[in-house]
């Protein structure tokens, strides 16, 4: 789980590890177990980035210490608002004052505004090379556990609704996103992936209708 923490300072990793990590632990679909997904998956293209496997469009090496922390911070707003998540995120990533010591301002002001660029529902394209890594990796690969985190985080946002009820929040939601036509997150892989184009086109065979998704998600998830 933690490929190429090595590459990052000790100190931000420990920073990170002890104080950001265990706040993601009462969060229901963003928890920290998605967090340290994306965490791996961002380092991942930093060192394919680095080692030129993957062009991209940079003056040079990406700071592996500033993907860390970006990837670390993108939800962490989810405690106060998820609908302005991003935002939150990205204030509350600069009002760090223990950052204040391990990033210079220049690089305080990159991490923040690819904070508020990762999500996937933005009109606009990430402004840097660091948004448009942490949003790529932002986008999981495994449909899956897509299904089962926005089960989760929709059981627990609509306390009020029947298990099918949340059922069919979750598959509306996740045509939407993924299985149109026109789906805003297909959109928003901004390197060569075939895992996650492959994905989209799972999504869009089983969100078309309310039967289909169903039968794909029989055995996946208990509807309580």
């Amino acid at each position: 789980m933690e490929e190429n923490y090595n590459l990052v300072r000790p100190e931000v990793v420990e920073y990170v590890k002890t104080e950001i990590f265990p706040r993601y632990k009462k969060l229901k679909g963003h928890g920290l177990q998605h967090i340290q997904n994306v965490i791996r998956r961002s380092l991942v293209f930093v060192r394919r980035i680095n080692e030129g496997e993957i062009a991209a469009d940079t003056d040079g090496e990406i700071d592996y210490d500033m993907v860390f922390v970006i990837a670390a911070y993108h939800d962490l707003g989810r405690e106060q608002n998820d609908a302005l998540h991003h935002l939150v995120s990205a204030g509350m990533l600069l009002l760090d004052k223990n950052l204040w010591g391990m990033f210079d301002k220049v690089q305080l002001r990159i991490m923040a505004d690819a904070v508020m660029d990762h999500r996937a529902s933005n009109a606009f394209d990430p402004a840097t090379i660091y948004g448009r890594i942490v949003s790529s990796a932002d986008r999981d690969t495994d449909w899956q556990v897509i299904v089962k985190r926005a089960y989760a985080y929709n059981r627990g946002k609509y306390p009020e609704k029947t298990p099918d009820e949340a059922l069919e929040v979750v598959r509306e939601k996740l045509w939407i996103k993924f299985g149109a036509p026109d789906a805003y997150g297909a959109k928003k892989m901004f390197f060569d992936n075939p895992e996650y184009y492959e994905m989209i086109r799972k999504f869009h065979e089983i969100t078309k209708e309310s039967s289909r998704f169903r039968e794909a998600v029989e055995g996946l998830i208990e509807l309580v």
